[in-house]
């Protein structure tokens, strides 16, 4: 990443000569709440063409380019009930739509628009369980990465390489079994102490939707837990010139953290640009039993992004972003000594995205859009097993990927969707030991120079039958793997006294060159039934896979306190999923709870074979299930009862044993509240059970309990200028306790302490 902005300033400046008058109809107009306060982030758009926006700061939206007709406006936002309204659309003309007021509900009733199934739609309209967190809900958490902003949902459990490195486990499946996306983009890193959902700026995030389950149908390989998917803040068209931005600075107590992020927007009719950047530092954090050695970080990250509406709808836009870190402290890694200390000296991740839309192509076309993504990450780490040893592995990941997407309506009652989805992840990477006490460098290979190639087709039908009683979705896809590794010795050179040596008699022939193609194939069927007007029943039954990644294949890596071995020959994981669930809701009650159950072949472990010696191998059969349970009660005006429970249990059924890294029943009950309408908040109590079900090689966890409470004022408008608060405690006890889904090492290996945490945003 030598050039880091050269080419997205080249994709930035080649867009605005493109932005000519654009023709079609349009529609324009601003969201508020019912005190008529603006609502940002609110979903605005047309089905029938799958066309849409979001509001800014003002709640304003604008909706160009559109074919004549008649056609339903639907507007959601979480926490407000959807607003849907037949609008004209007339050549050559904007219509100017009165404030639309959304009626805020005090339970969730799934009426917010959800895009991960590839498809815009309504979530109670959806069979498979997804769960979203946009706006407000992100602003008001203190989290550091994605995976902390997701650990409140069900279901969902965080894995704690760090402070700063995080990750997401699913429905006990975690790392590989998780397909991370960010616009578009998938996080593609070693498996091992990724960090890469810390790679990716949360201050700039729109929205994040989770499908809970194997959704391989979907989004391909590695997708046999679930799929996070990321949509950062896009920019907005104006009917007319519009300049704004946003300015806000943050401070967390626990570990003297500071933050501040800016943006700067702009556009009218035409085209838009939006510039964002973030900076943040934090020293080591601090627990009830003293300081988290290695858990400082300094990062910083930028986004641009640029939009042109070229004709008739017709839309180009390009986005970049970049994010940052240096001297990242690891705290994580249980294979690391107890007394090493490890860091991060440089991790970096940069994304390149230019896509392209189109309205209605032919009769029943529905938006055409063609997307292609470059990302590359890279990550730089030291570990000092001992004062006389250093280690200093490096590596870069290269993903480049292409995806075609297009919908057709027919028969008025289905909608079909076909795509296209190729990607390629390259790796290189080098590790340097430097033994002090020898006066010796040795540069080796944790693996070899190798590439995952990825192209799958995909096709899915929605239906709508018995006049909307029962929605129904059925869809497959198939997959062409392609596995390439370079030959390779496992050194590069030695360099003893200053010495350097290219050609190690002692250096072995450890990989010979070999490639590997798998065709593969999965399918989806699922099926909403609408008992009555406020119970729906859903069933889901997918066939997902996951071909093992390049690290499973190639790994032979040496930590200092263990070793961990690949297999070129590991089998492609396979899954059956079955899932059935209840959605009850009314005007002050809700209740959502789903079963499971995933029956696993060929499951990827690593194998404990010596004390610390880890290979990876496929467990022959294993079997996840559990259940995941949310309510929520309107108690009274401004005050909201919930609570929710998540329970998985993961079987070796060859050994009889039990998976590894599988969390605890996890209990959350809280309440969210108003003081005159004016303060919000949310208090909110989470419980783990003991974790005794564990893994050989692994420890059980002790239960534990820790009490939060979150605030936000409203947007208040001073000299021009809205100013909004948002401050809070977590831990707020300051309760000791350790997460099972940690690699924490050392003497101290306990979750962070009481932390207060403020930030003020001003908006203009």
């Amino acid at each position: 990443m030598r050039h880091p902005f050269s080419l997205s300033l080249l994709l930035l400046l080649c867009i605005f000569p493109l932005s000519v008058f654009a023709m079609g109809g349009g529609i324009s107009g601003r969201v508020l709440d019912q005190s008529g306060n603006a609502i940002q982030g609110a979903h605005v758009s047309l089905p029938a063409l799958q066309r849409g926006g979001v509001t800014d700061e003002r709640g304003q939206f604008f909706l160009a380019g559109l074919p004549d007709g008649t056609y339903e406006l639907r507007v959601s936002h979480v926490g407000y009930r959807v607003l849907e309204r037949m609008v004209t659309v007339v050549q050559g003309e904007t219509q100017a739509l009165r404030d639309l007021r959304l009626e805020s509900v005090p339970v969730d009733v799934g009426e917010v628009s959800v895009f991960a199934t590839r498809s815009d739609d309504l979530l109670r309209n959806l069979p498979l369980p997804v769960t979203v967190a946009v706006g407000e809900q992100l602003l008001r958490n203190p989290a550091i990465s994605v995976a902390d902003a997701l650990d409140a949902q069900p279901g969902v459990a965080l894995i704690r390489d760090g402070v700063w490195g995080t990750d997401v486990s699913i429905r006990g499946l975690g790392r590989s079994n998780v397909v991370n996306i960010v616009d578009g983009a998938r996080i593609e890193t070693a498996s091992n102490l990724a960090a890469g959902l810390s790679l990716v700026d949360l201050s700039d995030v729109d929205r994040i939707e989770v499908i809970r389950g194997a959704a391989s149908m979907l989004y391909g390989s590695g997708a046999t837990g679930g799929v996070v998917n990321i949509s950062t803040a896009p920019g907005s068209y104006s009917e007319h010139f519009r300049l704004g931005g946003a300015l806000s600075s943050g401070y967390t107590s626990v570990n003297n953290g500071g933050s501040g992020t800016l943006t700067l927007d702009a556009g009218d009719e035409h085209w838009y640009a939006r510039l964002h950047g973030r900076l943040r530092s934090a020293d080591d954090a601090m627990t009830p039993e003293g300081t988290l050695r290695d858990s400082r970080f300094h990062d910083r990250s930028m986004a641009a992004s640029v939009g042109s509406r070229v004709w008739e709808g017709h839309e180009i836009t390009a986005r970049y972003q970049l994010t940052q870190a240096e001297d990242v402290g690891i705290p994580g890694g249980a294979s690391f000594p107890l007394t090493a200390s490890a860091r991060y000296p440089t991790e970096e991740r940069e994304l390149y995205t230019v896509a392209y839309s189109a309205p209605m192509l032919l009769p029943g076309v529905q938006n055409l859009s063609v997307r292609y993504v470059r990302q590359l990450i890279e990550r730089d780490a030291e570990i000092v097993p001992n004062p006389s040893t250093v280690l200093r592995p490096s590596a870069e990941h290269t993903m480049d990927g292409v995806q075609a997407l297009a919908g057709w309506m027919y028969g008025g009652t289905h909608r079909f969707v076909a795509g296209v989805d190729a990607w390629q992840r390259s790796y290189t990477g080098r590790r340097i030991r430097e033994l002090k006490a020898r006066n010796t460098i040795i540069a080796d290979l944790p693996l070899p120079d190798a590439t995952f190639r990825s192209a799958g087709v995909y096709v899915q039908d929605d239906m709508r039958l018995f006049d909307g009683a029962t929605r129904a979705t059925i869809g497959a896809r198939a997959d062409l793997i392609d596995v390439w590794n370079a030959q390779a010795y496992d050194l590069i050179y030695t360099e003893v006294n200053g010495v350097r040596n290219d050609a190690p008699p002692t250096r072995v022939l450890r990989w010979n060159e070999a490639e590997f193609n798998e065709v593969s194939w999965s399918a989806h069927a699922g099926l909403v039934q609408r008992l009555n007007s406020a119970i729906d029943m859903t069933l889901n039954l997918a066939r997902s896979w996951r071909a093992p990644a390049l690290e499973e294949r190639y790994q032979y890596i040496e930590l200092g306190g263990a070793t961990y071995i690949g297999d070129p020959a590991l089998r492609a994981e396979k899954g059956t999923c079955l899932d059935v669930g209840l959605r009850a809701r009314t005007e002050h009650f809700s209740v959502t709870a789903n079963v499971f159950l995933n029956e696993m072949r060929d499951l990827v472990v690593d194998a404990q074979r010596l004390d610390t010696l880890y290979v990876k191998e496929n467990v022959g059969k294993a079997r996840l299930y559990g259940f995941e349970l949310a309510s929520e009660y309107s108690i009274l005006a401004g005050a909201t009862a919930y609570a929710g429970l998540s329970y998985v249990r993961g079987e070796d059924i060859g050994s009889g044993g039990n998976l590894p890294s599988i969390a605890p029943a996890t209990l959350r009950a809280g309440m969210r509240f108003s003081v005159f309408d004016a303060l919000h908040g949310d208090v909110r109590l989470t419980v783990t059970a003991d974790q005794e079900h564990v893994a050989a090689g692994e420890t059980t966890t002790p239960g534990s309990g820790v009490l939060d409470l979150y605030l936000r004022g409203n947007t208040l408008r001073v000299a021009g200028l809205g100013v909004q608060l948002f401050a809070g405690v977590e831990n707020l006890f300051d309760r000791t306790y350790r997460r099972h889904l940690s690699t924490l090492r050392g003497l101290i290996n306990l979750e962070p302490g009481r932390n207060i945490f403020a930030r003020l945003r001003i908006l203009w």
